[in-house]
């Protein structure tokens, strides 16, 4: 077996103008874990789009894939990130310009699913 590495020019165009960390990535992602082995969650869809500077992770419920809830972070300046919080059936649920302010609240929510 090998491993061969896939370099993207556009992530590293990406990460140089966003303010999004891996550590607030591994962040999300660890949430998901968390709440799939608690069997509240399950699966997670990471959709990033280089061009327009928004990366989207939605997560569902159950495997008939209607989103239950999704965190987008959207490139709004040259060092600037907007996060924001959709829930199924509410609609936006928070928007804020720190990740840890909306990172709480789809902590909170995924928190009343466990």
């Amino acid at each position: 077996m090998s491993f061969k590495v896939i370099n993207n020019p556009d992530l590293d165009k990406f990460k140089a103008r966003s303010g999004f960390k891996n550590y607030q990535f591994k962040m999300l992602a660890g949430l998901f874990s968390r709440a799939a082995s608690a069997k509240a969650l399950y699966d997670v869809a990471v959709d990033v789009d280089f061009d327009e500077g928004l990366c989207t992770f939605t997560y569902y419920k159950s495997n008939n894939y209607v989103p239950y809830l999704q965190f987008v972070i959207r490139h709004v300046g040259p060092q600037t990130d907007m996060y924001e919080l959709y829930r199924e059936s509410k609609g936006r649920i928070a928007k804020s310009g720190l990740f840890e302010r909306v990172y709480e609240k789809l902590s909170a929510e995924i928190e009343t699913l466990l």
